[in-house]
């Protein structure tokens, strides 16, 4: 799923704030694929392989939705925030265009020449696989994973188990974590995962996925909440990032589709 988280764009100027802005930067900004190792052999669980045909089958076609991002970073005296609105199209699961509707900045809005840049930025990245966490269900990416037996789960809903999974993948796109599978529809509720890769600077971090009815017949993501911790010279840092997908859509055709995009009609 999406791993961008906002793209600050920070603004700042002084001396005193250099340390903080190098650190914000890193722990929340840094989105550039890191060197890939060999990818991971195993045999990949039934279950794993179920829910990998079911999400296949959800995300087949051409399906628009909505994209509302919130970053807040702490360190030191300075406190940032970044809200985003925007829209997204893909075809069968992978990215086609984002466009950014609105971008507030510590509360002061982007101009049209601000938001144009950060759309052209993000669709470069993202049309170059960058910046998006390469799930371990999705059939590009399956088996770039080794997966553990699947284990039941006592603070789960009845029917469903846990699997572990773990990358080779030296970047920031694979991670090791855990993923909630419900055994009856093969659908995968939530997934929690540490990068393999941290931002330069970071200490720890996590990310955990939630996914839910997107729209009839399509399970997705529809929750993102990141946190990572870090620190530059001797300052400390913190940055958390939720993102929330909605408006979900169907449509006939990219072209239909982008149209749509562009008019911020899904």
């Amino acid at each position: 799923m999406f791993a961008d988280f906002g793209r600050i764009v920070f603004d700042m100027s002084g001396s005193r704030l250099a340390n903080c802005v190098a650190l914000c930067a890193v722990l929340l900004g840094a989105t550039t694929l890191g060197a890939r190792a060999s990818a991971s052999s195993g045999t990949v669980p039934a279950l794993v392989t179920r829910a990998s045909a079911v999400y296949a089958a959800n995300v087949k076609g051409i399906i628009g939705m909505q994209r509302h991002f919130s970053t807040v970073v702490r360190a030191g005296p300075v406190h940032h925030t970044e809200v985003s609105d925007g829209g997204q199209l893909m075809k069968d699961g992978a990215f086609v265009k984002i466009t950014y509707y609105r971008i507030a900045d510590d509360g002061k809005a982007f101009s049209p020449q601000q938001i144009a840049q950060r759309d052209a930025q993000t669709n470069q990245d993202w049309s170059l696989g960058k910046i998006f966490f390469k799930e371990p269900y999705d059939p590009r990416f399956i088996h770039d994973y080794v997966f553990d037996p699947a284990q039941a789960c006592t603070a789960c809903p009845a029917g469903t188990v846990a699997v572990t999974f773990r990358s080779g993948m030296k970047d920031n796109q694979h991670g090791s974590g855990t993923m909630w599978i419900e055994q009856a529809t093969g659908r995968v509720d939530k997934l929690t995962y540490i990068p393999n890769v941290p931002p330069p600077h970071a200490t720890s971090g996590s990310v955990t996925e939630t996914s839910g009815n997107a729209m009839p017949n399509v399970w997705y993501v529809t929750r993102i909440d990141g946190s990572y911790r870090g620190n530059a010279f001797p300052m400390t840092g913190t940055g958390t990032f939720t993102g929330l997908f909605d408006h979900f859509r169907r449509f006939s055709t990219v072209t239909q589709g982008e149209a749509a995009l562009t008019a911020a009609t899904i």
